[in-house]
């Protein structure tokens, strides 16, 4: 069995914690499958997975408390509160696609870092990342173009409509750059506070976060690449 961090992937069927039910996911849910198919480069059927919820954040698996988990019988169980959080779902997502035990950097931290969450023992189960190259430069984070969007995403056909915050970070320099954190054991990578038309921060007609750089190759930029990151929230509890 594996644990995760903050999602719990586990390999072997066991009984479903106290309280879980299944539950048919969101219509957003197969959007969020087609992005994890198009990262991965793995395809697979969303209608195999069966899904089941647990009220709370947390939940007792195997041991530890933990917000989600899947296993090789293709369950995925999440706590109420993640069922929403869609670098959490897509994590387990991921799982499910590639049915291997484990999170293989090339893609929890390579390929699908900019969807799934990949925290604590999942980048200590990805191995120790090695620098691509010797001939690159330590810049401050400012020494990046950094850009963002907002957008309001199609409704979906269950009626609920996403707003959607796209972050980029390009190094515009013909070299590559490796970004000096303040703060090396959780280094900042970029906040966000979306508000309503009344003007109110997270739980009053807006949201507010952040996303921080957990592994070194997240701070490592060949010349000229971009990284982005998506962050998606329901439009009722968010921006709109």
């Amino acid at each position: 069995m594996v644990v995760c961090g903050l999602a719990a992937c586990s390999l072997i069927t066991g009984p479903l914690p106290p309280g879980a039910e299944r539950f048919a996911p969101p219509d957003v849910y197969a959007r969020w499958w087609a992005m994890t198919e198009a990262c991965s480069g793995r395809s697979g059927d969303m209608r195999d997975v069966d899904w089941y919820r647990v009220p709370g954040s947390r939940f007792m698996h195997d041991g530890q408390s933990v917000p989600a988990y899947w296993s090789s019988s293709n369950r995925i169980v999440l706590a109420e509160r993640v069922i929403e959080h869609g670098p959490m779902v897509r994590h387990e997502m991921l799982h499910a696609l590639l049915h291997v035990r484990g999170h293989p950097r090339s893609q929890f931290l390579a390929a699908c870092a900019s969807l799934v969450i990949c925290q604590a023992s999942c980048i200590t189960d990805g191995g120790e990342w090695q620098l691509p190259r010797q001939d690159y430069v330590v810049l401050p984070p400012e020494s990046l173009d950094v850009t963002s969007h907002p957008s309001l995403l199609p409704r979906e056909s269950d009626g609920q409509r996403w707003f959607e915050l796209e972050v980029t970070v390009r190094n515009p320099r013909g070299r590559a750059v490796l970004v000096a954190a303040p703060r090396p054991e959780t280094p900042p990578t970029f906040g966000y506070d979306l508000r309503g038309p009344s003007g109110g921060g997270s739980g009053a007609g807006g949201i507010s976060g952040g996303e921080v750089a957990t592994d070194s190759s997240t701070l490592f930029f060949q010349p000229l690449e971009m990284k982005g990151m998506a962050i998606r929230v329901p439009s009722e509890i968010g921006a709109i």
